[in-house]
């Protein structure tokens, strides 16, 4: 008799989730090539497996990359920071962009 053994293939896909942008933007590590941004206070320099902001000492609970990435990389940061939610920068700049442009049309 033969047995067969089932193999689980994971993939990443995104997944669109409403978020308060006023909680991403207070929690969010921007991450670039050299380093860390709090997109909060703005505080550069900072390490990217920072938990916290040092200036404001937001706890980072989202961050976002300004660059395209490749899965192996998204596979490690997972695989270090499992409770840190990874958004997609330019659809975060996106949605402020359009809050902001409603924020001036309704005024």
């Amino acid at each position: 008799m033969k047995s067969f053994v089932r193999v689980s293939l994971k993939g990443w896909l995104r997944l669109w989730e409403d978020l308060d942008l006023a909680d991403v933007e207070k929690h969010l590590l921007v991450v670039g090539d050299l380093s860390a941004e709090c997109f909060g206070c703005h505080k550069v320099g900072i390490n990217s497996k920072a938990r916290a902001c040092p200036e404001c000492s937001a706890i980072f609970k989202y961050i976002g990359f300004r660059r395209k990435l490749q899965i192996s990389y998204l596979r490690k940061v997972r695989d270090q920071r499992p409770r840190i939610a990874i958004i997609d920068f330019d659809d975060f700049k996106k949605s402020l962009g359009k809050r902001d442009a409603r924020k001036l049309l309704d005024i």
